[in-house]
C-alpha cells in the first residue's frame, strides 16, 4: 500500500498546482501556500515511515500543518490576509509543543488526549467550513484520513496510519474533481456567488450573505441570496435590467476584498 500512497500523493502536485494558479489573484493565496506546506509534510511523514518514532513525529507535524491550512482560510480577506499568517504560525507553534518536548527530552512523541483534541479541533475548523460547499466530499475524505492517523498515533497501530495516509493522498484529487463538476450557475450573479462560496467556504460566504441582504434591504430589491444562488422574494416581480446590473455590481463590490472573480 505504501507504494500506492507515494504515487497518489506525488501526483497530488498537479491539482495543487492548478489551485495555486487559480487563486494567485485572490486572498486565498496564503491558504494555498499553507496547503502545499501540509502536502510536503505528508510527503516527509511518508518518507520517515521506516522508524516508529520518526514516523509518529512526521505524521504529527503533517496533521498540525493540515489544521493550519484550514485555519488560514479564515483570514483570507484583504487587508489582513498576510498578517493572519502570524496567527497561524502561533497556532502551529502551540500545537508543535509536544514535538519540541520530545526532542528536548530525547523521548518519543507523547500525545495526551488534550493535545490531540487541540490539533483535531484545528483540522475540524477547515472540514466544517467546507462541508456545505462543493468541496464536501474532499472534506469528508480528509476527516476519515486524519481520523485514522490520529487513531494510529494514539493506539500506536501501524495499519491505521497506512489507511489514513492513503485516504489523505486522494483529498486533492477529490477536491479537483468536485470543483471541475460544479454547476456554472444560471446567471452572472450566481456564477460569481457559487465560485466564491465554494472557494472560501461557509464562514466567509455567510458573512457576504449578511452584507448583501443589508444592501438589498437598503436598495429595496425583492431578492434573497440563498445558499444555491439569488432568488426572488415570493410574490414579487422580476427587477428591471438596470436593477439587475446594480445587484451584480453590489456583489462584485462585496467580493472586491477577496478578488474572487477578477478578470485574468
Amino acid at each position: 500500500m505504501q507504494a500506492a500512497v507515494w504515487i497518489v500523493l506525488l501526483a497530488g502536485a498537479y491539482p495543487l498546482g492548478l489551485a495555486l494558479l487559480a487563486n494567485r489573484r485572490t486572498s486565498l493565496l496564503q491558504s494555498i501556500y499553507w496547503t502545499m506546506l501540509a502536502w510536503l509534510g505528508w510527503l516527509a511523514a511518508l518518507a520517515t515511515s521506516g522508524t516508529s518514532s520518526a514516523s509518529s513525529m512526521g505524521i504529527y507535524v503533517a496533521l498540525c500543518l493540515t489544521g493550519c491550512a484550514g485555519v488560514a482560510v479564515l483570514g483570507g480577506r484583504r487587508p489582513g490576509a498576510t498578517a493572519w499568517n502570524f496567527v497561524v504560525l502561533a497556532l502551529l507553534a502551540v500545537n508543535l509543543l509536544p514535538l519540541a518536548e520530545g526532542l528536548l527530552t530525547g523521548k518519543t512523541l507523547s500525545l495526551s488526549g488534550f493535545r490531540a483534541v487541540c490539533v483535531a479541533c484545528t483540522i475540524a475548523v477547515g472540514i466544517l467550513n467546507y462541508l456545505p460547499t462543493r468541496l464536501a466530499p474532499a472534506a469528508l475524505l480528509l476527516l476519515c484520513g486524519t481520523g485514522f492517523e490520529f487513531a494510529g498515533l494514539l493506539a500506536e497501530y501501524g495499519p491505521y496510519r497506512q489507511i489514513g495516509a492513503f485516504l489523505v493522498a486522494f483529498v486533492p484529487w477529490v477536491a479537483y474533481a468536485a470543483l471541475r463538476s460544479q454547476p456554472l450557475g444560471a446567471s452572472e450573479f450566481d456564477r460569481l456567488w457559487l465560485d466564491f462560496r465554494n472557494r472560501f467556504g461557509f464562514v466567509w460566504a455567510q458573512r457576504i450573505r449578511d452584507q448583501f441582504h443589508r444592501a438589498a434591504a437598503h436598495g429595496g430589491w425583492p431578492v434573497l441570496l440563498r445558499w444555491q444562488g439569488l432568488r426572488l422574494v415570493p410574490g414579487t416581480a422580476v427587477p428591471d435590467e438596470s436593477t439587475q446590473d446594480e445587484i451584480v455590481e453590489t456583489l462584485r463590490a462585496l467580493l472586491k476584498r477577496f478578488r474572487t472573480g477578477a478578470k485574468e
